[in-house]
């Protein structure tokens, strides 16, 4: 390894919390020029080895508590989110998995109902649909697994119906 990989492995590894903050760090190069970093040095080379400041990377109480905190918020937040799909999905489903009887109101072509059972399917799937980090629909289309508990899925009636002017 590099000493630039190792030193990454060292700071990912006191940024999670791997390394002890009690533990003494140290750094030494073997014979063939391969610099090692650990908490525990192997006895020969215990005599070339150079403790490693890592006070840098230690977090304060108030930093920890403030990431507990936020981290706290973040997962309301998530649990808000899920919760209030769930609630939508629950109004805006036309049915429930295997539970599609298709009835036309006076006047509706079967075109009519499959657009709507189509429509009301989309706003059901609507707040399941994941996102990218910035907010926008992913590409794919994929929905959280759960939808398909409150969601029914129905293909789009296109190929055989034209959709009516609005």
């Amino acid at each position: 390894m590099t000493i630039k990989r190792l030193l990454m492995l060292f700071v990912c590894s006191s940024a999670l919390g791997v390394a002890s903050a009690a533990a003494d760090m140290y750094r030494w190069v073997d014979e063939n020029e391969r610099v090692s970093v650990s908490d525990n040095v192997p006895a020969r080379y215990r005599d070339i080895a150079t403790k490693i400041d890592t006070s840098a990377s230690e977090i304060s109480d108030r930093q920890r508590q403030e990431a507990v905190e936020r981290a706290t918020r973040e997962r309301q937040r998530a649990k808000a989110s899920i919760d209030t799909a769930k609630t939508a999905a629950a109004q805006t489903a036309p049915v429930k998995a295997g539970e599609l009887k298709p009835s036309r109101s006076k006047g509706e072509t079967e075109c009519d109902v499959l657009i709507r059972y189509y429509r009301a399917s989309q706003e059901c799937f609507e707040p399941f649909k994941l996102r990218e980090a910035d907010g926008s629909l992913r590409q794919d289309g994929a929905v959280r697994e759960e939808a398909y508990r409150y969601c029914t899925s129905i293909p789009a009636p296109f190929d055989k119906c034209v959709l009516p002017a609005q």
